[in-house]
């Protein structure tokens, strides 16, 4: 007998199914916010070069005309100022004439002032991730996504010949958590890459595998709860990232959004030791203590399994 018809035989797909599904399809809510995470945690501020120490002593934003130039938009450029501040440009009513042409202008020294608004404490205002520099934020998220992709791999070998899927799963949840909890303190942006590429390591394993127990719970290959379970499995990572969006509306500094979304997968790894294994690799060994017949290549039954020898230890 199959572990497929002993299944069927007992009940197909019940309550045990049911909880053991939405046990594995839970955690894929918060594969999404890992996934996109960035597009907030990594939001561009608004921001300009900081004014020279001269400028520091004036009063509100005229000082800013004098010592950034102004864009096509007529905003402050992001990445150069003027060597000298430009005093002309100053009406006797204290209002901006205009851009000095020709006016010599330097890079941002002094670093940038970033404005409050909807990205106003991301990584980019963390570590200075504007100008010459913009190109780290598209590579640490390329960093995250070569550990995706290689965590396919590393983690899918692993669960098929050495550890089994549930193992496997167990620890990935851990090791997101972990990852996601140290990026969110992260003091540098060389830890900062490294925590978010161990996080898609991980993350690998915990889609690969949930869907591989997934399937595993639904007993027969055409049963129709299969295909219910795979739909579920997609809305679950689709409803995730509305979630995402209103964690990150509630929390608008990046540390605490990271750790809020980080922490749930420890929840996910205690949970994750009551979980069924993989039921099919124990049901042979286990239907012949109590004398099954495994069916033969026409259905037609074969020979017992080998008893337990009479004495022998249990």
């Amino acid at each position: 007998m199959s572990f497929v018809e002993l299944l069927t035989r007992l009940g197909g797909m019940g309550r045990f199914q049911v909880t053991y599904v939405a046990a594995l399809a839970f955690p894929l809510l918060m594969l999404a916010s890992h996934n996109l995470l960035q597009n907030f945690t990594a939001g561009i501020p608004e921001h300009h070069c900081r004014p020279r120490p001269v400028a520091n002593d004036s009063i509100g934003d005229v000082p800013l005309f004098v010592t950034i130039p102004s864009d096509d938009h007529h905003r402050p450029q992001r990445c150069r100022r003027y060597v000298e501040p430009q005093w002309h440009l100053l009406e006797t009513n204290g209002t901006a004439n205009g851009t000095a042409t020709g006016a010599a202008t330097e890079p941002c020294h002094d670093g940038w002032t970033y404005r409050d608004g909807v990205f106003a404490h991301t990584i980019i205002s963390e570590w200075d991730l504007v100008c010459e520099s913009k190109k780290l934020r598209q590579v640490a998220q390329s960093i995250y996504m070569a550990g995706i992709l290689l965590g396919s791999g590393f983690f899918g070998v692993l669960s098929d010949n050495r550890f089994g899927r549930r193992a496997l799963l167990t620890w990935c949840y851990l090791q997101l958590g972990a990852a996601g909890a140290g990026t969110a303190a992260a003091p540098t942006f060389v830890i900062y890459c490294l925590c978010r590429f161990l996080g898609g390591l991980a993350m690998a394993g915990v889609s690969l595998n949930s869907a591989s127990l997934c399937e595993l719970g639904t007993l027969r290959p055409r049963c129709p709860a299969r295909a219910v379970v795979g739909t579920i499995n997609g809305y679950c990572y689709t409803l995730g990232q509305f979630v995402l969006a209103g964690i990150a509306f509630g929390l608008p500094h990046w540390r605490w959004l990271q750790l809020v979304v980080s922490l749930p997968f420890f929840f996910f790894f205690l949970y994750s030791w009551y979980g069924d294994a993989e039921g099919r690799l124990g049901v042979g060994p286990l239907a012949g203590d109590f004398g099954a017949t495994r069916p033969g290549p026409e259905g037609a039954p074969q020979s017992r399994p080998r008893q337990r020898e009479e004495g022998g230890g249990r």
